[in-house]
């Protein structure tokens, strides 16, 4: 696991690297359970949502 997802209501999720590359050499992250956490595409990033209790959070790019 290289990254760690904490909700407030306490549902946790791992990322892991996938293997793969993209065409810039940046690595593809796999999320653990996604039963457990969805990754959405936002205005400006990415948006997480807690499948156990519906929290939405914003995760801004930084370019």
């Amino acid at each position: 696991m290289i990254l760690r997802f904490e909700c407030e209501c306490g549902n946790e999720v791992g990322f892991h690297l996938m293997g793969d590359r993209d065409e810039h050499g940046r690595y593809w992250l796999d999320v653990e359970d996604d039963d457990r956490l969805a990754v959405l595409s936002g205005e400006g990033g990415s948006l997480l949502k807690c499948a156990f209790c519906g929290t939405v959070y914003r995760l801004q790019t930084t370019d």
